[in-house]
């Protein structure tokens, strides 16, 4: 499977998701852990990207891990989080190279987080190890949250992204194709900046919300679910305590 978006355009992967409200995303989880009375600072995050999500919550104080197992998009979250704070505070941000279902990591957590679909990376066969090696890293009351992407399980028809990136064009087609296992083959096509045209591949799972649910209460969590980070969106999250 190939991944030139991830490992050769991590630029070009923000100007993909400048318009995601990432700003939402990170109260939803601030506003869950002070009606669940967390007090703790630890995050880490699952599959952290470019670092958008791990800089807005270093900046309102948590001490943030970060994993994501594509390099680059590491170097380009390194960049980011090297500005200092909007009150001129260094940013705690610890940027690894790991991935579930096992990441390599030690200590506890006093949240975990994996927004935007990352469980839905995993192969079904994956999902319980993936929640259990989760638990192991979740502190005493502490919660996870995360949630499941509305994927088209008999896959869709192409779609057409476009935009700029430092000033010029850039065009991606991509679509869902079902593939053995109920999984889905996303491919696409993106002609870049410059002439340069480049293809991605990667399987996904378009995992049923009662599927998930059954998973966590095995791994031995209490689970609520809200209908999407906020207004606009429509994925099912998890908020798992631990």
């Amino acid at each position: 499977m190939s991944d030139g978006l991830y490992d050769e355009h991590p630029e070009l992967y923000d100007a993909v998701q400048s318009d995601w409200d990432y700003d939402r995303d990170v109260a939803f989880v601030t506003d869950r852990l002070a009606r669940h009375g967390a007090d703790g600072d630890r995050l880490l995050e699952v599959g952290c990207g470019t670092g958008e999500h791990a800089r807005r919550f270093a900046e309102r104080g948590f001490a943030v891990t970060a994993i994501d197992k594509h390099g680059p998009m590491l170097d380009r979250a390194r960049e980011k989080c090297e500005r200092r704070s909007p009150d001129d505070r260094d940013l705690d941000v610890d940027f690894r190279e790991a991935a579930l279902p096992e990441p390599d990591l030690g200590g506890t957590y006093d949240a975990i987080v994996a927004i935007r679909g990352v469980i839905n990376h995993l192969p079904p066969a994956a999902l319980s190890p993936a929640l259990d090696a989760l638990r192991d890293r979740l502190a005493d009351g502490g919660l996870l949250v995360f949630d499941n992407s509305p994927l088209p399980p008999g896959g869709n028809r192409p779609g057409l992204d476009t935009g700029t990136v430092g000033g010029e064009r850039y065009a991606r087609v991509s679509r869902h194709v079902p593939v053995e296992g109920g999984r889905l083959d996303w491919r696409s096509v993106t002609f870049a900046p410059g002439g340069e045209v480049f293809t991605d591949r990667r399987r996904m799972t378009p995992f049923a919300d009662d599927e998930i649910a059954a998973a966590l209460d095995r791994a031995g969590f209490a689970v609520r679910t809200a209908d999407g980070y906020g207004p606009g969106d429509d994925r099912t999250v998890f908020v798992a305590l631990g």
